[in-house]
């Protein structure tokens, strides 16, 4: 009796599906109709075959009992049962799925990494004040580009003052010592010539003649020794006074100045700033600080997996979001020998060319280190590479109708795909065309489980 119920279903079954029109069976999705197909094989004996009734009792629909046998007869073993999708060859040919052997591509083994801008040190400077004062004048603020020899501040200055003053008062006693020498040997020489007329006519003594020259004599040497210290006078002064940026040539003989310009010695970016307007400042603490970023280091950060394959000299590629995507190009000139205490990373630092100021010390990017160094690495297209949540994914054809899942961790983009590091052997059939439909089924497979 439950023979002939049995037998009575399947029947029953078989003429749902026949009632159906012939429009709605084109339709249907040949999912759906491998299920149909699926649940009405019967076994000699006319009841429906075991396999069957397990297959339901196991998955609640036919089609994922088609996907389940033949997950478990799959020989490679590697998917787990619910990662495999088994379709009909009308269903892949509907769905146009093609797959394509992956294949090993080239590519050179570059180093990716972080790495920061620093100031070289080699072209840092600081720029102090000569002498202890207030700053009266302040014109340049931190990050300003400065020129050799521009004025950055001014400082009330007690030793000009004195090296003016004292320099005035000598170069006065020199004038009014020349004016006097000038006098006397004026008269000295009139005196000579009246003695030379009357030693002529043979009525002053030779003796008059030779003292009377010996005056004159002696009053050009004191006239020129005044000269000539009014010319050291002035080198001197000048030197003194260039300590603290002044020049006799910009001297006014009528003012007497206190103050003294804090200039630049070199050309630069201001990376530091020590004073204000008003401060007192002192010799020993410097002002400022300067840099000169023509060139710039990029202080690059080295795991110790990676120490080996670095090497000085080593070109260097640089980019940053600030940047707006540009690259800049260096050399590898040093590496450090110790890893950071806290962080056990090393240290390697490139110098990178910045003529046009682009570059400033403090940003942070990316470094890419050029070892050419080659590697082989399976290679998929973008039309392969699925996603889900974090999981990333590819589909292998099993052959026979079975695709599997596979997860991959990709490694570096290259043309229209990736290289993947690890989840794919090489020569692989992995699905390049219709791989989009295979991720449909198995959403649809992975939703329809948990809400059961």
């Amino acid at each position: 009796m439950v023979g002939k119920n049995k037998l009575a279903t399947t029947k029953a079954s078989r003429l749902s599906v026949a009632a159906i029109p012939l429009g709605l069976l084109i339709g249907l999705s040949p999912f759906w109709l491998s299920g149909c197909n699926q649940s009405t094989v019967e076994s000699k004996d006319g009841s429906p075959s075991s396999s069957n009734q397990s297959s339901s009792s196991a998955s609640g629909s036919t089609n994922s009992s088609a996907s389940s046998t033949s997950s478990n007869s799959s020989s490679s073993g590697a998917a787990q049962t619910e990662d495999i999708i088994a379709l009909s060859p009308e269903a892949i040919n509907n769905a146009g799925i093609k797959s394509q052997p992956i294949k090993d591509m080239s590519y050179e083994s570059d180093i990716k990494t972080t790495g920061e801008l620093k100031a070289d040190e080699n072209n840092v400077f600081h720029i102090n004040s000569m002498v202890a004062g207030r700053i009266t004048v302040d014109k340049v603020n931190l990050g300003d580009f400065i020129r050799q020899g521009q004025t950055l501040a001014i400082v009330q200055n007690k030793e000009v003052t004195k090296l003016i003053g004292d320099y005035i008062h000598q170069k006065h006693a020199n004038e009014i010592q020349a004016d006097q020498l000038n006098s006397r040997l004026e008269l000295a020489n009139k005196n000579l010539d009246r003695l030379n007329k009357l030693s002529d006519e043979g009525i002053a003594p030779l003796k008059d003649v030779l003292a009377a020259k010996n005056q004159v004599d002696q009053l050009t040497i004191e006239l020129r020794g005044i000269k000539e210290h009014d010319v050291h006078l002035n080198s001197e002064t000048d030197a003194m006074l260039s300590t603290y940026g002044k020049h006799l040539s910009n001297y006014d003989n009528h003012k007497i100045e206190s103050e003294s310009p804090l200039t630049a010695p070199r050309a630069g970016v201001v990376i530091k700033k020590n004073i204000t307007l008003g401060d007192v400042v002192n010799t020993a603490d410097p002002l400022y600080v300067v840099a000169d970023l023509s060139d710039i280091w990029l202080d690059i950060t080295i795991y110790d997996k990676d120490l080996a394959q670095v090497k000085i000299g080593q070109n260097v590629t640089f980019a940053s979001d600030s940047l707006g995507g540009r690259k800049f190009d260096g050399k590898i000139s040093y590496i450090q020998p110790l890893a950071g205490d806290a962080s056990r990373t090393f240290l390697a630092r490139a110098v990178l060319p910045n003529r046009q100021m682009v570059l400033k010390p403090g940003m942070f990017g990316t470094a890419i280190i050029h070892t050419h160094r080659k590697e082989f690495l399976p290679y998929v297209a973008d039309n392969s590479v699925q996603r889900y949540g974090k999981e990333i994914f590819v589909f292998e054809d099993l052959g026979g109708g079975k695709f599997a899942k596979r997860p991959i961790e990709l490694g570096e983009r290259l043309l229209d795909g990736y290289l993947i590091k690890s989840g794919l052997r090489s020569g692989a059939p992995v699905v390049n065309s219709g791989s989009l439909t295979l991720k449909a089924e198995f959403l649809k497979r992975l939703n329809g489980a948990q809400e059961d």
